[in-house]
């Protein structure tokens, strides 16, 4: 509940100005300290836990003073560690048809509050309005010390000075301190009044030219910050790309060699033009497949299911269509998996130790979704040495692995893997003694 300070005691010389507080709960605390679990750190759990408190008051203060206003706080960075671990303040958390960034404060003497640059700079988490939460943990009570609307901010921005740890200092004094004020805006201001800036189109061309760069960098960050490691140019490259941001907190936090020998093929799902595989399904052929190196193959008669064909390491090669359909007919019987005649196919040739083969065969499901079917196989007249790894990634992380064994029954592996119309998938063939060939993305884009 929220307190008039006519009922604090009076020598709180501290909390002089404030108009209201809000009162914390024991069970706010608790989901706070739960989400501060995330962190990385022992630094980053302070930091997410104020990030938790300052939500909470926020919401409790407009349920208090305007229960209509809609509040959305399921996408808000908070709930999502992968930006708690890198940004301070609350961002994505929309109010009515408004954009909020809350910036939580433990101090209520300071005059000069810290602020996030990525909140200030970069289009991706600027909002209409940045609130400044102060929190008074030991006395369990949290007030809004102000607010500042965005095209007020971008006034000052010649007055900003950049810190190192990509941080800005700005002075109280260019907050609002009526709080009624903000409620109004919320209130009565249509959007539209503070023009936001759009995202720049060069966000992937920019990622694409720091890649390798990353790839060097981003394995570094044990127990190191982003400024400590990257330059601000570098930062922004990971901070708009919300597949890095995972990666990052998936090393921090999960399995570090696994997910360090994965980032090279998420790089390039993120830079590599991809291959879009819906064009196959007519047996359409652009110039922008033929680049990337894929023969499509025509469509065939219906699988014939209950023919009986053996497979053995040392057959002759067939013609690819028609290798590809034998293929086929053995995986749906002896897995009971349902491929459509009229599925797209293609294939490209490998060498990695050996001559390999890679079919794709690909078609739409129910429900915006489409399915990728990767067939690896050996070439007649050639034999592995080693073993080789058919790996497919999406945007975050590895979906599976099959081995092609030199001494296994068959010689071929597959692997399957189903997507949403946003989904990309990448394909990575690695041998046994090191050598890696990472294929351009598949895509599914809409007409």
């Amino acid at each position: 509940m929220m307190n008039d300070l006519s009922d604090l005691t009076d020598d709180w010389v501290e909390f002089e100005g404030l108009t209201e507080t809000i009162s914390l709960e024991p069970a706010q605390y608790d989901q706070a300290l739960e989400l501060s679990e995330q962190a990385i750190n022992g630094t980053r759990k302070w930091s997410i836990y104020l990030q938790a408190l300052a939500l909470f008051s926020f919401e409790e203060w407009l349920q208090k003073r305007e229960p209509d206003i809609l509040v959305e706080s399921e996408q808000a960075s908070v709930w999502h560690p992968q930006y708690t671990q890198v940004i301070d303040a609350i961002c994505n958390l929309k109010v009515g048809e408004f954009k909020i960034c809350l910036i939580p404060t433990i101090s209520f003497a300071e005059e000069d509050v810290t602020v996030s640059r990525a909140i200030v700079d970069l289009p991706e988490f600027i909002p209409h309005f940045y609130v400044i939460i102060g929190i008074e943990e030991a006395l369990e009570f949290a007030s809004i010390r102000g607010f500042i609307r965005y095209d007020q901010l971008i006034n000052y921005q010649s007055q900003l000075q950049a810190e190192a740890d990509w941080t800005y200092q700005m002075p109280l004094a260019w907050f609002n301190r009526e709080s009624d004020e903000l409620l109004l805006y919320l209130q009565c201001l249509d959007p539209t009044a503070i023009p936001l800036p759009e995202i720049p189109a060069n966000r992937q061309a920019t990622l694409t030219r720091m890649q390798a760069k990353l790839l060097t960098l981003l394995p570094q960050m044990r127990n190191r910050s982003l400024w400590d490691v990257l330059t601000w140019e570098q930062g922004v490259a990971v901070l708009t790309t919300p597949a890095l941001l995972h990666w990052l907190y998936q090393f921090l936090t999960g399995n570090t060699t696994n997910v360090a020998n994965n980032l090279s093929g998420l790089l390039q799902n993120l830079t590599q033009q991809a291959v879009n595989v819906r064009e196959w399904l007519g047996n359409r052929v652009n110039e922008v497949i033929q680049n990337l190196y894929w023969h499509v193959l025509p469509a065939v008669s219906p699988l014939r299911g209950s023919e009986s064909i053996s497979v053995s390491p040392g057959r002759v090669e067939e013609a690819p269509a028609q290798d590809l359909e034998t293929i086929l007919i053995e995986i749906s019987r002896s897995h009971q998996l349902e491929i459509p005649a009229s599925a797209g196919r293609a294939y490209r040739d490998l060498t990695l130790g050996c001559r390999l083969r890679l079919f794709a065969v690909i078609w739409s499901l129910p429900d915006d979704e489409w399915t990728l079917l990767l067939i690896l196989k050996v070439m007649a007249g050639t034999q592995p040495h080693h073993s080789i790894a058919l790996q497919v990634s999406d945007q975050t992380e590895v979906l599976t692995e099959e081995l092609l064994h030199p001494d296994g029954n068959h010689d071929y592996i597959f692997t399957q893997v189903v997507g949403s119309y946003e989904d990309k998938f990448i394909a990575t063939i690695t041998s046994a003694i090191g050598e890696v060939q990472t294929l351009p993305p598949f895509e599914f884009s809409r007409e």
